[in-house]
């Protein structure tokens, strides 16, 4: 059975029949991806937590997370389509959906010769352009992001909820412009601040995390570039003066496809508020909430047109405090056995200073797996547990099927 008969087969269970009239342009697609990572050795930093030993353990969505998604479009007429896509997570290796959500992004839109515009939960543009430029697309115990998002103390946004996207048509060959506003990064609007009681007189906003971002972009044969700027607000997120948090964040990345192999190179700069609070978790004490940056020198050659071997160096900059720096080496090798089915193999050493709180992850976002142990404020999990790195050598082998 085709994708387009499978995708119409499987949403005749899900909507009635009077939408499937206009179905047939709908395409499924899909990845599952299952393997083995192991992790361990002492990082020199904060990250250990007290832990020991070497965690083993076989895991799913190493080279990329697991997913099935529909997408379609329709010809409204001169020119015009209406366009959709959404997308569902999923564990391959217990029953639970991947990452706490099934839900990984979902929108609708217009798209003509004026671009495309569209609306609903997207991916994170950051995260996005990291994994663009890093020759491990922020996946792999080789990953670039989740050094970037702890060193930055903003974490990785993978995805932006409640938002709206505009991308110009090609305005010179190859080059486009991007604008995206969302009311709420985090969560919804008006879900407040967590673990601050809401009050009499408390303002709606308080709590929400409003983002926009504005980026060139630049694809034109072997040459990438990208130039991107983002502007945080965490409203009212000063829980002693009562202040928005505010964070201006930076993005360049560039490659070059030379054939024998690609270079590609990737920096960040993050700022925020100097504040007497830590904004969301309520953490009295002087604090900068983010003072940081971060770059990455990557390679990726096409040995054989079946073998692509991987390399990377990341180095990522937290100057809140003394000693808080992280730096890592990976290297991988790809065995495609055709364009869908992909063989896998990374290994990592990450050296991190006293303060730092870098460890290995699996992917950008810092997920790690099963192991288990359920944290709360006021006990936080341990590294290598619900989505913390743990360690300071990993690697990982595994096996991916797209469809």
């Amino acid at each position: 059975m085709s994708k387009k008969l499978l995708a119409v087969a499987i949403a005749a269970a899900l909507v009635p029949t009077a939408v499937l009239a206009e179905a047939s342009n709908v395409t499924m697609y899909g990845r599952i991806d299952y393997g083995f990572m192991s992790r361990g050795g002492d990082s020199g930093g904060l990250s250990q937590a007290g832990r020991d030993g070497r965690q083993n353990g076989f895991e799913d969505g190493i080279l990329g997370t697991n997913r099935i998604g529909f997408r379609g479009s329709e010809a409204l007429g001169n020119g015009l389509k209406a366009i959709f896509e959404f997308e569902f997570g999923f564990s391959g290796d217990t029953g639970t959906s991947f990452g706490g959500t099934t839900n990984r992004h979902s929108w609708v839109g217009l798209e003509g010769a004026f671009g495309t515009a569209l609306g609903g939960r997207v991916d994170g543009a950051r995260y996005s352009f990291v994994g663009q430029y890093d020759p491990f697309k922020n996946q792999t115990v080789a990953n670039a992001g989740s050094l970037f998002g702890v060193t930055s103390g903003l974490g990785q946004a993978d995805r932006a909820d409640n938002a709206v996207v505009y991308i110009t048509p090609e305005v010179a060959p190859g080059l486009k412009f991007l604008a995206a506003y969302t009311t709420s990064l985090l969560n919804d609007e008006g879900g407040g601040i967590a673990g601050i009681s809401a009050g009499a007189g408390q303002d709606i906003e308080r709590g929400d995390t409003p983002l926009y971002a504005i980026a060139a972009l630049y694809n034109n044969g072997p040459i990438s570039f990208t130039l991107d700027y983002e502007n945080l607000k965490i409203k009212r997120g000063n829980t002693i003066t009562g202040s928005d948090l505010e964070y201006d964040l930076w993005v360049v990345g560039g490659a070059y496809d030379f054939g024998v192999v690609k270079l590609s190179a990737y920096y960040e700069n993050t700022q925020g508020d100097n504040s007497a609070s830590k904004g969301v978790a309520g953490t009295n004490g002087a604090a900068i909430t983010s003072d940081g940056d971060g770059w990455l020198i990557g390679l990726s050659a096409p040995v054989t047109s079946n073998i692509t071997l991987k390399a990377s160096y990341v180095k990522a900059n937290d100057d809140r405090i003394d000693n808080a720096d992280c730096s890592k080496f990976g290297f991988g090798g790809e065995y495609a056995f055709s364009k869908r089915t992909i063989a896998y193999a990374t290994f990592a050493k990450l050296n991190a200073d006293s303060n730092a709180l870098c460890g290995i992850s699996k992917n950008a976002a810092g997920g790690n797996g099963n192991a288990g142990q359920v944290g709360s404020a006021s006990n936080p999990p341990k590294n290598g547990v619900n989505g913390a790195g743990y360690g300071d050598t990993g690697f990982n082998i595994g096996l991916a099927h797209t469809f």
